[in-house]
């Protein structure tokens, strides 16, 4: 099912007592929905859109005291994603660099020349990203009140973010991308290191986190984008409505027409709102909407359906051609998948 976006946020994992509260961890997946709850405290759902087996990995480091959550993400599969960060938080997300495809943040394309960007959102908000093959990103996530003391302290500007603006996406020049990059970086390999019980762990610990604060700070300004974000919105509104419809067993046979209808959209325009919140056609990105709820289906351990029924919910009634679709699409036939759950359980 969908996220729902008025259920209360999950809350950050409390972590042991003593020190500077610590905590590091490395996971990968060949599964997108497991690969989604990877990151610690985050309520999320994602789809796999093009076909192959999945894999993904995150780097994730937690520090309580401030509450601060980085990580690195990488997907291998174009993924779409909702996204609901922990209660009370802030989220900042940097593409890597390395991937040279462009990726769509809550409606809005980021270019390709425009993927040296910081990107935010608050967490009441939540957010949805529509991401190309090979995607990594680094993302940070801080605690709003204590990163409000944070900015005093420091000196600087306060963030676009904490101003009241839903999300916001903003360019940066190439040697704050990569020193942003640099710092996360830092940041995570002293994480993985274990060296913060040290004195000069716990030294470059608050110089680094300093440094990132500042340059978060520095790209996060207003820069005329509300109009744009504003359209974008609705955009994005209407592509996760109809996705919302698709993916419920009862609407099967809903064509895009039917859509149309239930939306009040001609079909040119929520074409073209597809084309530009997820880089899809309606029917490319709905026949991945309803796979992945298939595959959803099939994984839950007490599932005592069959793999035709389960298709035949979500509108698949030629098994041989399901089987051929859900394949290509995860790296596995329907039944693998079944067993898998079973066999779990």
């Amino acid at each position: 099912m969908p996220i729902d976006a008025s259920a209360p946020l999950p809350n950050p994992p409390a972590l042991p007592a003593g020190g500077h509260r610590l905590r590091y961890a490395e996971r990968v997946s060949c599964d997108v929905d497991e690969h989604a709850t990877h990151i610690s405290a985050w309520r999320q759902e994602y789809d796999q859109l093009s076909c192959g087996r999945f894999e993904g990995a995150v780097r994730e480091l937690w520090i309580d005291g401030p509450r601060l959550q980085i990580f690195h993400e990488h997907t291998g599969q174009q993924t779409s994603q909702q996204c609901l960060p922990w209660r009370g938080s802030i989220w900042f997300g940097v593409p890597d660099g390395h991937s040279h495809e462009p990726l769509h943040f809550s409606g809005r394309l980021q270019r390709a020349d425009r993927m040296r960007l910081v990107m935010s959102a608050r967490a009441n908000d939540g957010f949805v990203l529509r991401t190309p093959r090979n995607l990594g990103i680094y993302g940070v996530v801080v605690d709003e009140e204590w990163l409000g003391t944070q900015i005093q302290r420091l000196g600087l500007r306060p963030p676009l973010i904490g101003q009241g603006a839903l999300v916001h996406a903003a360019a940066v020049a190439p040697h704050v991308h990569v020193a942003l990059c640099q710092t996360i970086e830092s940041l995570l390999g002293l994480g993985a290191s274990g060296e913060t019980e040290q004195s000069w762990g716990r030294a470059a610990l608050q110089t680094l986190l300093d440094q990132l604060l500042g340059l978060l700070a520095g790209t996060t300004q207003a820069d005329g984008f509300i109009a744009q974000l504003q359209a974008s919105q609705r955009r994005l509104a209407a592509v996760m409505a109809a996705r919302s419809l698709v993916v419920h067993p009862l609407n099967h046979a809903m064509s895009v027409d039917d859509l149309c209808l239930q939306l009040h959209l001609t079909p040119r325009t929520l074409r073209n709102h597809f084309r530009s919140v997820v880089g899809e056609s309606p029917v490319e990105f709905l026949r991945a909407v309803r796979l992945n709820a298939c595959r959803r289906k099939l994984r839950l351990p007490q599932a005592a359906s069959t793999v035709q029924d389960v298709a035949a919910q979500w509108g698949f009634f030629h098994m041989g051609r399901f089987s051929q679709e859900y394949k290509a699409m995860f790296g596995e036939l329907p039944s693998e998948t079944l067993r898998q759950a079973r066999l779990t359980h």
